[in-house]
């Protein structure tokens, strides 16, 4: 199977953020949102991903970290995703590539996900597939259309939405994968003649549909992945829930979590059965702590290896560090960037 690529939608401000700050540069759980969207992209086998900037484009671009699959288009005026789409043209000349395109504001959507988009694409020989989902009341997002056969015949807007179609329970995540020419072909046909004044990405299935192309989709069951972030309380409510999801599957492979709420657990985290932390305590970056190690209240560590049976009294600072089995940190000691020998 050829591997896909993958355009990146980052150029809008977030103004209920209230914040001068981009929105896809706020972190979740340490990690600004649109990494995460691009780790995502990576880790399901994209080999290019382009990411479309445009508000405060220089700090998007710094906060994401080098990869030489990134590449950077710019959306100078936010007319719409049809148009950021656009932007991204003169990076995709082979009509049959795949593109996967993502929203830079979602960023728990997992690459399992986007694989299993990417396969059935694949699998059904499709010009478009859409991830969908279903909700009893789906609020303001754009709705799915279906045809008599329950083939997706086009996705409408819920502000250019009738009642009837209101009521529909099928909604678009704004994720989708596209054969490169037959998406790039229907954008030169969509207009900005809607209630927003703006180019919609979503027309183009229609127009696709339109054309005797055929239009696939694929039902999404956690619903969480496609959580967008529209204001720093939905960030905070998304983030908490992120890394409630990071201690469950810890304390469900025999670790020991003292008061979880209290404790900060990265997701690039390792650790071994029968580790215990106690509460307060932070561990983040590529730290791991190994089996039977016990880790005080109050402690920091950031990409630090804990070898077997050692002690962390509590309120201890690791960063960069190494602590050798069995040996036991006293209290409030701290190890920079170092091995701790004894």
């Amino acid at each position: 199977m050829k591997e896909p690529a993958a355009i990146i939608l980052a150029a809008g401000k977030g103004t209920r953020m209230k914040s001068n700050r981009a929105k896809v540069t706020f972190p979740i759980a340490d990690k600004p949102m649109v990494q995460r969207v691009a780790d995502s992209a990576a880790k399901a086998g994209c080999a290019r991903i382009c990411v479309v900037v445009g508000y405060q484009k220089e700090s998007v671009i710094a906060c994401l970290e080098d990869d030489k699959r990134l590449e950077f288009v710019e959306q100078s005026e936010q007319l719409g995703t049809g148009h950021a789409v656009m932007m991204a043209r003169p990076l995709f000349t082979d009509s049959d590539q795949d593109v996967l395109i993502l929203s830079g504001d979602v960023p728990l959507l997992s690459s399992e996900t986007l694989m299993k988009i990417h396969q059935s694409h694949q699998a059904s020989g499709s010009a478009c597939t859409v991830l969908t989902a279903i909700l009893d009341d789906p609020g303001k997002y754009g709705r799915i259309l279906r045809d008599a056969e329950g083939q997706i015949s086009g996705i409408v807007e819920f502000k250019d939405a009738s009642e009837a179609q209101r009521s529909i329970k099928e909604w678009n995540t704004g994720i989708y994968c596209f054969r490169s020419g037959d998406l790039f072909s229907a954008l030169d046909q969509i207009s900005n003649t809607n209630q927003q004044q703006e180019y919609y990405l979503t027309d183009v299935v229609s127009i696709l549909r339109k054309a005797g192309k055929k239009v696939a989709g694929v039902v999404l069951e956690n619903l969480v992945e496609v959580s967008g972030v529209n204001s720093q309380e939905q960030l905070a409510a998304l983030e908490d829930q992120f890394l409630d999801s990071i201690r469950k599957r810890w304390l469900n492979n025999g670790v020991v979590i003292h008061n979880p709420q209290t404790v900060f657990i990265g997701d690039d985290v390792i650790l071994e059965p029968d580790a215990e932390i106690c509460q307060g305590s932070v561990i983040k970056g590529n730290s791991q702590i190994c089996t039977g190690a016990h880790i005080g209240p109050g402690c920091y560590l950031a990409d630090s290896f804990v070898s077997d049976n050692a002690i962390l009294e509590g309120h201890n600072v690791l960063v960069d560090a190494h602590i050798p089995e069995g040996h036991i940190l006293e209290f409030g000691e701290q190890v920079i960037e170092e091995t701790f020998n004894d």
